[in-house]
């Protein structure tokens, strides 16, 4: 296997993972860290299993979640070991008090500092600490309309059914 092929592992590491807290995959999160990491995540510091717990909670209220990856670089340290930092552009919409009224969006902009390990042959995140560089709110109202296809923080997201949509 090649280092290209190591960094295109490590990006569906990071991508995977933004996935899965987009669409509440709680056992996808997990699946992106080896159970013995360490993840520093705001408020939150321990294991894969406590963030994943600790998510759970703080998105129950978050009715719409997109975490957008980018400036991925790796600087491998060893044949199996990389330190890799990522930016990170979070969307975090609160459900309204009411049907149809105003919502807060919190526009978080972060860097993940991770360190990946690569063990029984897959990489995964052996350490993170969440960098936040901002973070604001904003009043917004969804105007999106009722006949358009809206993603779902579940595994009822057209994500999960693209072999059910037939033959193009």
């Amino acid at each position: 296997m090649s280092r290209a092929d190591d960094r295109f592992e490590i990006q569906d590491v990071l991508f995977r993972y933004a996935r899965a807290v987009d669409r509440l995959d709680h056992d996808a999160i997990a699946a992106c860290y080896f159970d013995d990491a360490v993840d520093v995540h705001g408020g939150y510091t321990g294991d894969a299993a406590g963030l994943v717990e600790d998510i759970r909670a703080r998105h129950r209220t978050i009715d719409s979640s997109q975490h957008f990856i980018s400036n991925v670089l790796v600087e491998f340290t060893g044949q199996d070991s990389a330190d890799v930092e990522s930016y990170c552009l979070c969307f975090l919409r609160q459900k309204p008090a009411e049907p149809g009224g105003e919502q807060e969006l919190a526009v978080i902009r972060c860097r993940y500092v991770d360190r990946f390990e690569r063990r029984d042959g897959s990489w995964g995140i052996a350490d993170r600490v969440v960098v936040f560089d901002e973070s604001r709110v904003v009043p917004v109202v969804d105007r999106l309309a009722p006949d358009w296809v809206a993603s779902r923080r579940d595994g009822t997201d057209p994500v999960y059914s693209w072999g059910d949509r037939g033959p193009a």
